[in-house]
């Protein structure tokens, strides 16, 4: 039988007062209302090639389930009131946060107790490896919902989905017993993943085991780091976003650098990324100039490029302060 922690958090009816909506009785009246949680985990391979100095599209790939087998999903659900001009107020009534396995599956059903309103029922889900474990993202408003904690990249449990929809909970409801509200969970982010199609010849030249090196993969300029529902986009961006990646062997001669996911918009941007190969006592070895990803939701970009055997200067650093271009659309 499953075990969900629910969570209700109810702000102040005073909140209520404002709304011009209804006229609400001197008792607060609760409606039932059944939450349908639909989740698309699809994502479909996007490749692309770095011939060392521009990346070439070479179109789309196989479409894979991206749902994860083991972790911890957290649904967290915000009723929004809608006034009478159709304008969402900012301030949540209701609050509701629960959490179960994944392996029970994303798709989820559950009946809550509502009060009675017009209201855009806000729906945000993301992962954890364990219930012990910090989420990733800081979820305190859902106009500005920001990662938190140092930048972890290589992880799948970074993945994430949001949803809303618009319902009327009327006073009045004759016979109807209950009120059924349907939503669709959608990525706000895309995926992106580094390999280097050079990797016997990098094992020949450096005549060592491979796992003594890591990469760094550094963002260029500006990376999104916040997303808002009520925009349905990425509302503020930081600098300096990097992270360190273990290289995992996937044939004889390619190897998986990193991966990573950032906040898109529906209609995709690009992110402008340096790639650094390191050895054991951290020395540079391997530098490339700044690439510019295509990226969007629900597609797994992927750039392949001869990135371990680049040549770089002696002592070259990867320079966290560079000011180069991002483009991002809003």
């Amino acid at each position: 039988m499953r075990k969900i922690l629910y969570l209700i958090m109810c702000l102040p009816l005073l909140l209520l007062s404002a709304c011009d909506v209804h006229e609400w009785p001197d008792t607060p009246e609760y409606v039932k209302l059944h939450l349908c949680l639909k989740y698309e985990t699809d994502m479909t391979r996007w490749d692309h090639l770095y011939d060392g100095t521009s990346v070439i599209d070479l179109g789309y790939g196989e479409t894979y389930d991206n749902h994860l087998d083991y972790g911890m999903i957290r649904y967290i659900v915000r009723t929004y009131p809608v006034t009478g001009k159709q304008r969402t107020m900012q301030d949540y009534t209701q609050e509701f946060v629960f959490f179960k396995g994944v392996s029970e599956g994303y798709d989820h059903e559950v009946t809550l107790d509502v009060l009675s309103g017009n209201y855009n029922v806000m729906i945000w889900s993301d992962l954890v490896r364990s219930s012990e474990d910090n989420h990733f993202y800081n979820i305190d408003s859902f106009s500005e919902i920001t990662l938190q904690g140092y930048h972890n990249g290589n992880t799948d449990h970074r993945d994430v989905f949001c949803g809303k929809n618009y319902i009327s909970l009327p006073i009045n409801r004759g016979n109807q017993t209950h009120w059924t509200i349907n939503v669709e969970m959608k990525r706000p982010i895309a995926k992106f993943e580094i390999i280097s199609n050079d990797l016997q010849e990098f094992v020949e030249t450096k005549a060592i085991d491979f796992n003594q090196y890591k990469a760094k993969i550094q963002y260029v300029g500006y990376m999104p780091n916040a997303y808002s529902l009520f925009a349905d986009r990425p509302v503020a961006s930081i600098t300096g976003g990097v992270f360190d990646s273990a290289l995992t062997k996937l044939t004889d001669t390619e190897v998986s650098l990193g991966f990573d996911y950032v906040f898109v918009s529906g209609n995709g941007t690009t992110v402008t990324i340096r790639i650094g190969i390191y050895d054991s006592e951290d020395h540079l070895i391997s530098l490339s100039d700044p690439i510019t990803i295509p990226v969007k939701p629900d597609y797994h970009t992927i750039l392949k490029g001869r990135f371990m055997t680049q040549d770089t200067s002696n002592g070259v650093d990867i320079d966290v302060d560079f000011g180069g271009d991002y483009n991002i659309i809003l």
